[in-house]
């Protein structure tokens, strides 16, 4: 359960009415002295007797909130409850309203989180419900109150509580096959490395080999047999999985097409991690985030926020986060790209890790459902510029040696990866592959 309270006295501001009624009370009697006609002064008393009794009851209402969420953590799609806890003194007619809140729509009440209270005492309770429309950190918005007293023409206005902040999960894609981030191993995970070395756990000892490492000689089984034996170790299968987010989009599809992306990052990262391999995560774009490869538990929880802050960042455009950390990718990384193919700089930065030697895949996101409807013939030549500029950015993808396959909004990641999987087999696996110059 998360809330967020406080107590203020408020600003306090003029009713509407007020200057209606001094300008009309004083001028009558303003005009009655010019006019030396006192009968005037009867027609402006009552507004003057209403300006008097307006303002004298100026008792501070000594507002007091607090909104509180059931859960601080959903998913994208799922409904969250709150309320709302109102109290003042004496009686007042109030009126209240949750406002400022990103990633997040009404629902119950709509289309805004609003109330109008009749005159009455505190305190009030104000259920209310909200759906979690986009992933990320996000708050509910802040708790405004207006209120007065029965007569007065004094109304206190007031920000009574920041919003909450809630985490919004991406929605998580199950997938039936994973990448193969390396060469096969024996021992720990369901992967292999694709540099071939020993680890720590013995296998056997056998004689010794011309190939074999004057490290692996075992010196005590030599001298005691007289012969050169060695000793064999299971490597490990654990392997390391880099993920390129490109987190590059236009502001009319930011925050779709970027969740999109999140979802098959988080996809990829959290399988990959159940499968005790070790994750990194580098995002380009509007934001900024670089998280060096880990695994475990620890790994699965720093890779759900780096995404989280990807995902506030680009509901609220007024946030930037960029981070001057140099990005070092290890040597026996699979490299997996995830973008839109928008960015300028990030298909020549995936170009340059297989060029350097990291396997190297495409996740290519399809954005292109979200394209506004062409209204005209030059709408739709745009529109076809644009789908020809992102299959020659991807052929250019293809021609330097990066696979790729494209997440499309009915099939998901499931379905691209098992296409990489197939594209990485045919190439002979996890070789090398020529890098085209």
């Amino acid at each position: 359960m998360k809330s967020s309270s406080s107590t203020s006295y408020g600003t306090l501001r003029p009713d509407p009415r007020l200057p209606a009624y001094l300008v009309a009370g004083l001028g009558a009697v303003v005009l009655a002295m010019v006019t030396q006609r006192h009968e005037l002064v009867a027609l402006g008393a009552p507004f003057i007797a209403l300006l008097a009794m307006g303002l004298r009851d100026r008792r501070p209402l000594g507002l007091r909130g607090q909104v509180t969420l059931r859960t601080d953590r959903a998913t994208e799609g799922d409904e969250i409850n709150g309320v709302i806890d109102l109290n003042w003194s004496g009686e007042a007619e109030v009126d209240v309203m949750l406002a400022g809140g990103r990633g997040m729509e009404p629902v119950d009440p709509s289309p805004v989180l609003g109330w109008a209270l009749p005159r009455g005492s505190g305190p009030a309770t104000l259920p209310f419900s909200l759906n979690a429309r986009a992933w990320g950190v996000h708050d509910a918005g802040a708790l405004w109150v207006r209120a007065r007293r029965t007569g007065s023409l004094i109304t206190t206005e007031a920000k009574l509580a920041p919003g909450p902040t809630i985490r919004v999960l991406p929605t998580e894609l199950r997938l039936s096959r994973l990448l193969k981030p390396g060469e096969p191993r024996a021992i720990a995970g369901m992967h292999t490395a694709r540099l071939r070395g020993h680890g720590s756990d013995f296998a056997e000892m056998r004689p010794y080999r011309p190939g074999d490492r004057l490290r692996d000689l075992s010196w005590g089984t030599s001298a005691r047999l007289g012969i050169p034996w060695v000793r064999v170790n299971h490597p490990e299968r654990t392997g390391t999985v880099v993920i390129l987010l490109d987190a590059m989009f236009s502001d009319v599809q930011r925050t779709d097409a970027l969740g999109r992306a999140a979802r098959a990052a988080w996809a990829v990262a959290s399988m990959h991690l159940r499968a005790q391999d070790r994750v990194g995560l580098l995002a380009r774009g509007r934001t900024t985030a670089w998280l060096p490869p880990r695994g475990g538990r620890r790994a699965r929880l720093m890779v759900l926020d780096e995404l989280l802050a990807v995902g506030g960042a680009a509901e609220d455009p007024t946030r930037r986060r960029y981070r001057r950390t140099r990005a070092t990718v290890p040597a026996d990384a699979l490299v997996v790209g995830v973008t839109s193919l928008r960015s300028q700089t990030f298909v020549p930065e995936l170009l340059h890790h297989r060029r350097v030697g990291h396997t190297t895949v495409g996740l290519i996101v399809d954005t292109t459902d979200l394209l506004p409807e062409s209204e005209d013939a030059l709408d739709e030549a745009a529109k076809q510029i644009l789908l020809a500029q992102l299959e020659a950015e991807r052929q250019t993808l293809e021609r330097g040696g990066v696979p790729t396959a494209t997440v499309t909004a009915d099939h998901g990641a499931g379905a691209a990866i098992l296409a990489l999987r197939r594209k990485l087999e045919s190439l002979g696996g996890t070789r090398r592959v020529r890098v085209a110059t």
